[in-house]
């Protein structure tokens, strides 16, 4: 599989140290790509050293993991099967260090293996004592990824996010929020890991079935990850990450901008869905007008209004909220 030439890279920096990352990314709208900024982890050195199952070894829970298989035909797409009405992998449970011994001695042979998110401090507590990323007031949720030559299709994630490569290589494939319909997203509610992911093959593209695919790859940008390097994904780019080497991991930061209370957008969709989405075409584009004055351009929606007559568009506090919240619950529970 050889990847396109013409993709150009994101954004990319050095001399960043890790206590400096969170300042740097502050603010920001795009990806950039910081480079050698937790080099210095413990943990890096270890797996230069080919002795990362070691170095993990102490902190290790011995807590089950979830494990996905493919068969090698896969060539480590993880995806849907041919008749979209499963996937073509198995989910099986295991531990964290025997998988990631057979990674190191590739006892896997050609089969596609890998973990996805897997909680830093529920599985290897201490861990961060000395491999860590302070972001200041956030409390992130830092997490484990590893595997051998593996792809997992273009998604977005809601939180902003720092990729931390620890082992071997990888390659983010970047896509900008606004290439959402390009990139042909799948089902909502079916899907490998929680969240939509698009429905072209990276590798093998079907333009006649996915034209639109090609404005897409005409605005992705590349990001080529080694040991120590740390990637900024800005809340809800999509991208496509790879695994480039027999053996790989990555620890990620995902944390909300936003307080916990104001709840997630996804559910926000879901209702849209329930409430709109059967509503005949002229109507849901009357609702999707109302939608881009009222939350998307929200400033301008109360421009012309006193402050005192903003209510439901003004910034709304934890009690507010919480008045908002037992509103829409009571109407939920109103419908037949």
């Amino acid at each position: 599989m050889k990847y396109p030439e013409h993709i150009p890279a994101v954004e990319t920096c050095s001399g960043v140290a890790a206590d400096e990352i969170a300042a740097r990314v502050a603010g920001r709208t795009e990806p950039l790509l910081m480079k050698g900024a937790v080099a210095d982890w413990p943990i890096v050195a270890a797996a230069r050293a080919g002795a990362l199952a070691d170095y993990l070894a102490p902190f290790d829970q011995r807590r089950p993991i979830m494990v996905f298989h493919a068969a090698a035909e896969t060539q480590g797409r993880i995806f849907y099967n041919d008749a979209m009405d499963g996937f073509n992998f198995q989910r099986n449970a295991g531990e964290l260090l025997p998988t990631l011994r057979a990674l190191e001695t590739n006892s896997v042979g050609q089969e596609c293996c890998y973990v996805g998110s897997t909680p830093v401090d529920h599985h290897l507590p201490g861990l961060r004592t000395h491999n860590d990323i302070p972001v200041g007031q956030h409390k992130p949720l830092v997490s484990l990824w590893f595997g051998n030559r593996t792809r997992v299709a273009a998604h977005f994630d809601l939180p902003e996010n720092l990729a931390c490569v620890v082992a071997g290589r990888r390659r983010f494939t970047l896509f900008a929020p606004e290439q959402a319909a390009n990139l042909y997203p799948g089902p909502l509610d079916f899907n490998p890991a929680g969240q939509a992911i698009s429905m072209v093959d990276f590798y093998a593209p079907d333009y006649e079935r996915f034209p639109r695919y090609r404005e897409a790859l005409e605005a992705a940008l590349v990001a080529e990850m080694e040991p120590g390097d740390v990637l900024y994904v800005p809340s809800m780019w999509w991208h496509q990450v790879e695994g480039l080497d027999g053996l790989n991991m990555l620890v990620n930061y995902w944390w909300r901008s936003t307080p916990a209370w104001t709840g997630l957008p996804q559910d926000a969709l879901m209702h849209a869905l329930l409430s709109i989405g059967g509503l005949p075409a002229a109507q849901r584009k009357a609702w999707g007008e109302l939608f881009q004055h009222f939350v998307v351009n929200r400033e301008d929606a109360v421009e012309q209004l006193p402050a005192h007559t903003h209510g439901l568009l003004g910034d709304l506090d934890r009690e507010s909220s919480a008045r908002l919240k037992k509103l829409l619950i009571e109407k939920l529970q109103r419908m037949p």
